[in-house]
């Protein structure tokens, strides 16, 4: 299979269009033949988790998706955090802005651990610095909109948004945005730890008119036996995929088998606990497998793998073809000194 062996953005017969041509060809050779990588949070082995740095950065460097989490604000917008309070991503500096409004470092910092459900986005939470934990260079960043990150996704790529465990409300507000913005199945799917908010979302988008946007499950189990029954919820729920722990000693062959005979989708996540899940010999063993889809911090062993290099460069051909093949900015890797 050639992908992009002759391409040459700078050439006089290189047009938008072309250009288009080559990054949805190589996705769609992909989506037919390739396990799909996808960024954890973004690419956030280089770039602050959940922001719109990452997100690009993750497709600059390869991947056909992106993952991240929503919380809900007070003033009812769905943005992008892990946590349910700010506190562990954010500058412990109040922002100028909001000091000029009249709020001390004091009061700021309380802010900052408190439930972002009680916080407003616009008066607060989207002048939070929750980058330069990360580095420096990236003390721009701030927590996006789930609409302002969407908007962002090349043609034939998509995001899996994470549900957190328990959070009912955050289903319901999403499964509304949904409907409101009009995404489809193709750029969207729905990922969660809790079953019964799983098979809510599940619920509401079938409601909305959306039962073919995918919803995953997502467990850490112990076993092939745990993973069996996990493939059983997920039918019984009416899910349409599960998404285990990148552990090949238990997300096996028989596992993958059993998943494709329930009519499930598949997919593997890294994990901290699991120290070699996230390199380049994992990577290949899941795609022998012939799994779905990866979820990668992106460390460079990962993202500079050689297909998924080539999805990186025509990622960046498309993007220059939005731009009339005008250079493009690529996100930078932030090196502290």
């Amino acid at each position: 299979m050639l992908i992009m062996e002759d391409s040459d953005p700078e050439s006089p017969d290189a047009s938008a269009d072309g250009l288009l041509d080559e990054y949805n060809g190589v996705h769609s050779n992909q989506q037919d033949k390739k396990m799909h990588l996808i960024g954890h949070r973004g690419a956030s082995e280089s770039a602050p988790e959940n922001t719109m740095e990452a997100m690009k950065l993750a497709f600059q460097q390869g991947a056909r998706g992106i993952e991240f989490d929503i919380q809900v604000s007070k003033d009812g917008q769905v943005f992008l955090l892990h946590d349910n309070t700010l506190l562990r991503t954010a500058s412990k500096k109040c922002p100028d802005k909001l000091q000029a409004d009249g709020m001390s470092q004091e009061a700021y910092v309380q802010l900052l651990g408190q439930d972002v459900s009680t916080l407003d986005y616009d008066a607060f939470i989207k002048h939070v610095d929750v980058g330069s934990w990360k580095g420096s260079c990236f003390s721009g960043a701030r927590a996006s909109l789930m609409t302002e990150v969407m908007a962002a996704i090349p043609a034939g790529s998509y995001a899996l948004c994470e549900i957190k465990g328990g959070d009912l409300a955050a289903a319901e507000a999403v499964t509304r945005l949904v409907r409101d913005q009009g995404w489809g199945a193709d750029v969207l799917s729905f990922i969660g730890f809790d079953l019964s908010v799983m098979a809510e979302t599940k619920r509401l988008l079938t409601e909305y008119g959306l039962a073919a946007m995918r919803v995953f499950i997502v467990k850490d189990v112990n076993s092939e036996e745990e993973a069996f029954q996990v493939i059983a919820q997920a039918q019984t729920n009416s899910l349409d995929g599960i998404d285990f722990q990148a552990d090949l000693a238990i997300v096996t062959e028989t596992v993958v088998a059993a998943s494709r005979a329930a009519g499930l989708q598949i997919g593997v996540w890294v994990w901290d606990e699991l120290p070699d899940s996230d390199t380049a010999s994992t990577v290949d063993g899941f795609v022998e497998l012939g799994i779905d889809f990866f979820t990668s911090n992106m460390p460079e062993p990962v993202h500079q793998l050689a297909f998924f290099s080539k999805v990186a460069e025509a990622t960046q051909c498309w993007l220059e073809a939005q731009s009339t093949c005008e250079a493009v900015a690529r996100t930078e890797v932030c090196v502290e000194a």
